[in-house]
């Protein structure tokens, strides 16, 4: 298991697009388990669930934790993956 943290960077925070936004990148992974955790609020979501991952919906700066599941060969991958969808902000205005 993997295990790093992201903060949010984006003026709009964690909400509906950006949500959308890590499912389908995760989705690419389909063999890997990929979890992120709200260690503050004690709130996880499983990210291939919608619903889940809204219910994360955070501000600017808020820092989750990623656990990944996945063979050894992904892990680098998922990881850059998912640290560079954090860092350019979803696309949206940071």
């Amino acid at each position: 298991m993997a295990e790093f943290t992201v903060t949010v960077s984006n003026n709009k925070g964690f909400h509906l697009r950006p949500a959308s936004k890590l499912l389908q990148l995760v989705s690419e992974f389909a063999d890997a388990q990929i979890v992120i955790h709200h260690d503050e609020s004690g709130r996880s979501a499983d990210c291939r669930n919608m619903m889940a991952l809204m219910m994360m919906s955070s501000p600017q700066g808020t820092v989750f934790r990623v656990e990944i599941d996945a063979e050894s060969s992904q892990k680098d991958v998922i990881t850059k993956a998912i640290s560079d969808l954090f860092d350019q902000g979803f696309g949206d205005e940071t």
